[in-house]
């Protein structure tokens, strides 16, 4: 691991974490440099590269769990979630998705358990991400659409 200040490529291990927050599978090292003695954190989490993901419009690319943080933190922005919480809810997205060791999923799918996780976490937030990942052609589809699951509501 190379060292944040100094690039040096030495460094010992101080102390190491498991399960670290809402990422159960991740693991954190407190470091040291042997160049210039700084000390530093890591987080190694598990790369699950062998996973794809299909876009609707029909391309494909490698999973990347950052996506669902990202999307979730922009459903989430009002209700001043902390981080860990918006790290929590997407853990819990990817464990629900990936529990079938999927090799390809569709985005629409991704989609699907994002809202089924928002529903009754935050309706506020699943109704903000609904708005974005649904095409919606007018209000009244939106509303129509947000009357049937307007059970959270």
């Amino acid at each position: 691991m190379r060292c944040p200040r100094c690039d040096g490529g030495d460094s010992r291990v101080l102390d190491t974490r498991t399960g670290v927050g809402a990422i159960p599978h991740a693991v954190k090292r407190r470091r040291q440099c042997l160049v210039c003695g700084f000390r530093f954190s890591t987080l190694e989490v598990p790369v699950r590269e062998e996973i794809t993901v299909r876009k609707r419009d029909g391309s494909v690319e490698e999973f990347d769990r950052q996506k669902i943080v990202a999307s979730l933190q922009c459903a989430l922005k009002k209700g001043n979630r902390r981080r860990d919480e918006v790290d929590s809810l997407a853990e819990k997205v990817v464990g629900l998705l990936l529990a079938a060791k999927p090799v390809q999923l569709t985005s629409e799918e991704i989609g699907k358990e994002v809202m089924r996780c928002l529903q009754g976490y935050d309706p506020l937030a699943y109704a903000r991400f609904l708005s974005v990942h649904k095409s919606f052609v007018n209000l009244e589809e939106f509303q129509k659409t947000l009357s049937t699951h307007g059970d959270a509501f």
